[in-house]
């Protein structure tokens, strides 16, 4: 099986483009006919105040667009979450479990391993490994993420995680025996 790369989704960068966009336009269009309010120095301050913020969101939705975020990878070696320089593996044979938790508007997917600490001591940025230590002590998972926002449905990545646990992690087993 090849290797799947599963990206976030671009939703939220559409969205701020568009909101920075308007209030972009609003703000050239108030200081563009600061003359006909009744306080134009307020007006002009008010157009400066939102132009600049709305410029730099404007760029930075930009930015974000163009960059596809890759958030999971899967192949025959593991599971890598948040991709960076350091890939951090999460081998197949020290997966215990890959579930799926639904809320109201959210289905979660939680990767628990066998041994949890020796992955959250691995991570070297302290917010992932807090948020890691996080949902290890509420359910028992290093890793978790938000099927909503990613570019696959839930569906489609459970689909995959099983046919990935069962070709590589069967195999893994029947070796060690």
């Amino acid at each position: 099986m090849n290797s799947v790369e599963i990206y976030a989704t671009q939703r939220g960068n559409w969205g701020l483009l568009i909101g920075s966009l308007i209030f972009l336009f609003c703000s050239i269009y108030l200081f563009l006919n600061i003359n006909q309010v009744n306080s134009p120095a307020t007006a002009k301050l008010i157009s400066i105040v939102m132009f600049v913020p709305s410029l730099i969101l404007v760029v930075f939705a930009i930015k974000k667009l163009l960059k596809k975020q890759l958030i999971v990878l899967i192949d025959k070696k593991g599971i890598v979450f948040h991709p960076s320089q350091k890939l951090n593996y999460i081998v197949w044979g020290n997966i215990a479990e890959i579930e799926e938790l639904k809320l109201p508007r959210q289905r979660i997917i939680n990767i628990k391993v066998i041994d949890s600490e020796k992955y959250i001591n691995a991570e070297n940025q302290k917010f992932l490994q807090t948020r890691m230590k996080f949902w290890n002590q509420m359910y028992g998972a290093v890793v978790s993420f938000d099927a909503n926002t990613l570019d696959k449905n839930h569906f489609e990545i459970m689909y995959i995680f099983d046919e990935f646990m069962d070709d590589y992690k069967t195999s893994l087993q029947t070796k060690t025996n």
